[in-house]
């Protein structure tokens, strides 16, 4: 795929194979027939597709069987979680994902509104708006959703940056990232056509120097991370890798889940 187009064909499966695979795969065949194209005669160009936190892998952090985080009265499901604990550092694939979106969203939904309820309806609550970026004027300089999402592409969609990491790669990646902060953060806020989309673009940045600062200190190669300079699997990083921060982005381990039941067994 670096040096040009990759085609596929399903040219080896006889008519039986055909069958099954139309009846168990029937969402893999919508876009063929929808294009006109015969996957099992016909070529059709193949590709890899950067999609974050949604093959499973990566989200906010829960701490109990609710889906709360660590915010109280913050509650996460679906994607926007980590699905660490139904299918470690890999994908879930599509019955694991689909399976993990309804159950997350049930539990996390039943244990909003338990919190909810928890502080009753004559409870004051202080609110305050958790992120800045691009919602308060700082300066002269508008804020650029455009520029900021097209920043954060130039450092994650090059196969040689994200997909074979390497730690000089990274470092380099996250020096323009951290810069791009830097600049962005300190931006106006958007009008009110762009705050939208100035919202996901500074959460674009925000995650790609969460997501290089958490490969950096994972030096070994496991599940979907793939390190170039740490090929092999370390069975010392058996942890969880856990990262935060804004304008100062910090990484902490975490044991596994294991780990912590065996030492308390002792």
């Amino acid at each position: 795929m670096l040096e040009g187009a990759v085609f596929a064909r399903l040219d080896k499966a006889d008519h039986d194979v055909q069958h099954q695979m139309r009846v168990s795969q029937p969402n893999f065949f919508l876009p063929f027939d929808r294009t006109g194209i015969d996957p099992f005669s016909d070529r059709f160009p193949v590709t890899l597709r950067l999609e974050g936190t949604v093959r499973g892998t990566g989200g906010l952090r829960i701490i109990d069987d609710s889906c709360a985080t660590s915010v109280p009265g913050l509650y996460a499901a679906g994607d926007a979680a980590t699905r660490e604990l139904i299918c470690g550092g890999f994908t879930g694939g599509g019955s694991h994902n689909a399976a993990w979106a309804m159950s997350s969203g049930s539990w996390a939904g039943q244990g909003a509104a338990d919190y909810a309820k928890q502080l009753g309806t004559t409870a004051r609550r202080k609110l305050s708006s958790a992120g800045t970026v691009a919602l308060r004027n700082r300066s002269l300089r508008a804020f650029a959703p455009a520029a900021v999402a097209r920043a954060v592409q130039d450092e994650v969609f090059p196969y040689e940056l994200n997909y074979f990491r390497d730690g000089a790669r990274l470092d380099g990646a996250l020096a323009r990232l951290d810069a791009a902060w830097l600049g962005f953060s300190d931006a106006d806020a958007a009008t009110g056509a762009d705050v939208l989309r100035a919202r996901e673009s500074a959460a674009m940045l925000a995650t790609a120097r969460w997501m290089y600062r958490s490969a950096l200190a994972r030096q070994e190669t496991r599940g979907m991370h793939r390190r170039d300079d740490f090929p092999e699997q370390d069975a010392q990083q058996r942890h969880y890798v856990t990262t935060g921060g804004l304008d100062n982005v910090w990484t902490s381990v975490r044991p596994h889940a294991e780990a912590v039941y065996a030492e308390a067994a002792e």
